[in-house]
């Protein structure tokens, strides 16, 4: 920042006999305000996990092609909010400070008629840097305090499901010290950062003027990413999202749901640990985070999950007791029933050789139901992946319908274990602490009227 800041004030013309000081001021104070503005168009997407970049990507090549040429399928993955995915959104704050310090260094280079832009752009930059990293370091600091996230559990769903639905956790939050112990750390790292800063502008960069400048940077900025990185790499977050359950039902299902073929019964089971997680995750920007895009839309729309109309919307409900799940009894008459029935719509189809399986929620569904829905999902890929039924039924239709109903009995019998699995290893489930929903994501409605 003290070679940014050296930067601008020779692009504003500070030093010049020909700089107006009035003109210098008024740029400065111009290029401030319009920073602020874009902290504040950016602090109202914040919430919302950002811009879905995959969405707007598929809805571009539409508009590009005028809808004639085939584009491939393909799922969509959750950028998240800082509360669900802080890691992700400090490393936007990260490359955010360092581009928007690079763009202010090059100013110079570009003329004085070109400040007032750059710097704006610049301070817009820094401006999402710092909400950005305000917003994150929040829930990092709550996930390193000795009560974590710890809340009541909600019980209105779960509460037959899991041992320890009905109990609190009362482990007394050292929240405060936590964000103390950070701040003065922070206040540390900066007067260090500014000494240094002083130092290289004084003596190598003076020297050799813009490219020095840039040289330094160039080391500098190296180092803060590859630190943050690492720093934020070991912080075990206890909320799931979609990339962390990922990872959870990845191990899970493979290790332990099915064995020979058969289900695993009678064994001890376990799931990773928030700490094991951490080691696996990645939360690098505007990249997918692992290969469950290629197979996984979450929120995906009724026109595509149920292009046939109410007949096929029919035929996707699941009822919660697989035993009752009659599908011949299914007449013109159906009423449906909210409370007979999964939150959820999931279909699996197959075009072109790739499977796809769609997960839309219902309106109203809780983190036990996200549960839910995530774990049929993953026992129906995995269940697809070792048996391949499509090679041998030329039927998608009907063979999508079958592993539903199959897929479906395995994740009634096998949840209950799996929560209390995560229960035991010290993640949190509960209102709020699930999300795997993306910003593009819809839910639904069923009217049983």
């Amino acid at each position: 920042m003290v070679l940014s800041t050296q930067a601008l004030l020779v692009a504003v013309g500070v030093g010049t006999q020909s700089a107006a000081p009035m003109a210098a001021a008024l740029n400065w104070v111009m290029k401030d305000g319009v920073g602020q503005l874009g902290g504040v168009v950016f602090a109202s997407q914040l919430g919302k996990g950002g811009i879905d970049f995959d969405y707007w990507r598929g809805k571009f090549g539409k508009w590009s092609f005028g809808g004639k040429r085939k584009i491939r399928r393909r799922g969509n993955y959750q950028q998240g909010t800082a509360d669900s995915n802080p890691k992700r959104w400090r490393m936007v704050a990260a490359l955010a400070l360092d581009l928007s310090t690079l763009l202010e260094i090059c100013t110079p280079m570009m003329g004085q008629e070109w400040f007032l832009p750059c710097a704006s752009i610049a301070n817009i930059g820094k401006n999402v840097g710092y909400l950005a990293a305000s917003a994150s370091r929040a829930a990092i600091h709550q996930s390193l305090s000795m009560g974590g996230s710890s809340f009541p559990l909600n019980t209105s769903e779960a509460e037959a499901c899991t041992k320890n639905a009905s109990s609190t956790v009362s482990v007394s939050s050292n929240l405060g010290d936590v964000t103390a112990k950070s701040g003065s750390q922070s206040i540390v790292a900066s007067l260090l950062g500014t000494a240094i800063g002083i130092f290289l502008s004084r003596t190598f960069c003076s020297e050799y003027g813009t490219s020095g400048t840039l040289a330094g940077f160039a080391m500098l900025s190296a180092v803060h990413q590859v630190c943050t990185y690492k720093a934020v790499k070991v912080v075990p977050l206890r909320n799931l999202d979609r990339h962390r359950l990922h990872i959870v039902l990845s191990s899970y299902i493979s290790e332990k749901v099915y064995h020979n073929d058969g289900l695993k019964d009678g064994v001890h089971m376990k799931t990773l640990t928030p700490a094991q997680v951490a080691e696996k995750e990645t939360f690098l920007p505007m990249m997918s985070p692992d290969d469950s895009v290629e197979w996984l839309i979450v929120g995906d729309s009724l026109v595509n999950i149920c292009p046939s109309g109410a007949s096929e919307l029919e035929n996707l409900l699941l009822a919660r007791n697989p035993t009752d799940d009659d599908r011949s009894n299914k007449s013109s008459d159906f009423v449906y029933d909210s409370k007979e029935y999964e939150n959820y719509l999931l279909k699996i189809s197959s075009a072109d050789g790739d499977v796809m399986v769609q997960l839309t929620y219902l309106e109203g569904a809780t983190d036990y139901d996200i549960l839910r829905g995530m774990f049929h999902s993953y026992v129906a890929h995995s269940h697809i992946k070792r048996n391949d039924p499509y090679h041998t039924d030329s039927n998608n239709e009907c063979t999508g319908l079958k592993i539903l109903a199959d897929t479906h009995s395995i994740m009634a019998c096998q949840i209950q274990m799996f929560i209390e699995c995560l229960q035991d290893a010290g993640w949190h489930i509960g209102t709020g602490f699930v999300s795997v929903e993306c910003g593009s994501s819809h839910r639904l409605r069923i009217k049983s009227d």
